[in-house]
């Protein structure tokens, strides 16, 4: 008997996830769930409501966002690329880009195309403000986005795990450079068209597909708590990482191409191509455990998977397949960071990840995220990001890296590493913000003193007059 990895009878799935969805109804705004078995579609159901207040109801024709799922097709269109051998993963990419790219690099080490997959080129993060925007006339063509945008290089390459919008951006501005075609004219060709995925688009602002524009206009974004979000039409700044915009059908169309079930292979002429890509590139420090496949991420479940997660403004989105049993799902939902479908019905599915690590330090201590915006004033607001770990909590965590009994770093999430702060910082950072609050606190009184000094003048020239 066939079984999802979780041992849930395939003959029951879809069963069991609409007996799942009903019993988070009351949390749930609108979740698409495509399940793939073999090369074919087993589960294609939406529930819920893509619209709230007008109560339009989701279905399978309804266009979510793809989010930093779209990620995936710049690993995808460099690897048919490297298949080509029009690049290279391992040659410093300057070699790809307009001479003098770049103006703020710290390092003189090359960076490569898989530190751009792995996100440990060294760059700072950017702010929400730099990584979308609003209106469709701001959009910019990518390479003069990408250097008008340029975050400064604040970690060594190969060094630090920080999730970067800009990195992959960077990816399918090379892919544009090589091919000579706009990244989502080259997606359509080369992905889109050959896997028949008509309701899918990644144009910038989708205006090469404006019914699916506006297919995407009839759905509103919510919280977890399914409060509307205004505005919750979005549009990225390096728009190959998180421009997508599509049925989950079609999304699933993609995840059958990553599963196929014999030598055909419709992304790649050969397939040891599309292994090389699945394969593990990055591993967590110091072990033997898997944690990226050439920007796809490697997470161990029941089984070992590879997937990758999307987050926007009102959308969260999932991808996760086993490639040895040919078995994959998408969700995706109309919620921001909506957990009960992008992390529990993950699991029901794909069973639950341990993680377990051996830690010989005599306890926790404080950890800063590596994606920050270490350079900008906002980083005076990041630096309250730091969280305490207790012992018992680092041993949970994906993989802690020690050095005599001391912890120099450790992976919070596959997509970045936490580094160590020390209390004497800690207490520094507390310190510093209380002249801050004493600043906010003297501009407030002293605006209420001048207001009401305005209106005593008032009233007394008013009694003089009268």
């Amino acid at each position: 008997m066939e079984t999802t990895p979780s041992r849930i009878p395939l003959s029951n799935l879809e069963e069991t996830i609409d007996a799942y969805v009903a019993s988070y109804e009351k949390y749930t705004a609108a979740v698409s769930v495509v399940a793939i078995k073999d090369g074919e579609t087993i589960v294609n159901k939406a529930y819920g409501y893509a619209d709230i207040e007008n109560q339009r109801k989701a279905d399978t024709s309804t266009v979510f966002e793809w989010a930093s799922i779209s990620k995936l097709l710049v690993y995808t269109s460099v690897m048919q690329l490297v298949e080509q051998g029009k690049l290279d993963l391992e040659t410093d990419i300057q070699e790809y880009l307009p001479e003098g790219f770049f103006k703020k690099l710290k390092y003189d080490d090359p960076i490569t195309l898989l530190n751009l997959m792995h996100h440990n080129a060294g760059w700072e993060d950017q702010t929400a403000a730099e990584v979308f925007y609003y209106s469709e006339d701001e959009t910019l063509e990518l390479g003069e986005t990408l250097r008008k945008n340029e975050p400064k290089q604040i970690y060594k390459p190969n060094s630090i795990v920080g999730y970067s919008n800009y990195g992959v951006g960077l990816a399918g501005y090379i892919v544009e450079e090589i091919s000579g075609q706009p990244f989502y004219e080259y997606v359509n060709q080369h992905i889109f068209e050959p896997l028949h995925m008509n309701d899918t688009s990644i144009h910038p602002t989708g205006q090469d597909h404006p019914d699916l524009v506006h297919r995407r206009n009839e759905i509103e974004g919510y919280t977890k708590d399914l409060k509307l979000i205004p505005e919750n039409r979005v549009y990225v700044t390096f728009y190959p990482t998180g421009a997508a915009i599509g049925t989950a059908e079609d999304l699933g169309k993609f995840l059958a191409a990553l599963m196929p079930v014999d030598d055909s292979n419709v992304l790649f002429k050969n397939r040891d191509t599309l292994n090389e890509m699945l394969s593990t590139s990055l591993y967590y420090d110091g072990t033997s455990t898997p944690r990226f496949a050439h920007g796809f991420v490697e997470m161990e479940y029941w089984v070992p998977t590879l997937m990758h997660e999307g987050n926007l403004k009102g959308f969260s989105s999932k991808l996760v397949f086993d490639p040895e049993s040919k078995f994959g799902m998408v969700v995706m939902t109309n919620q921001s960071f909506e957990e009960i479908y992008y992390y529990g019905l993950t699991k029901e599915i794909f069973g639950d990840n341990v993680n377990s690590n051996r830690v010989t330090s005599e306890g926790g201590g404080y950890f800063q995220s590596a994606r920050r915006a270490a350079s900008r004033f906002t980083n005076l607001f990041r630096q309250l990001d730091i969280t305490k770990f207790s012992k018992a909590e680092l041993s949970s965590l994906y993989n802690v890296v020690e050095h005599n009994g001391v912890v120099e770093k450790i992976s919070f999430t596959p997509y970045m590493d936490y580094l160590p702060v020390s209390k004497w910082k800690v207490n520094l950072i507390v310190i510093s913000f209380i002249p801050v609050i004493l600043a906010i606190l003297f501009s407030v009184t002293a605006l209420l003193v001048y207001l009401f000094g305005c209106y005593f003048t008032i009233e007394i020239n008013e009694e003089i007059l009268g």
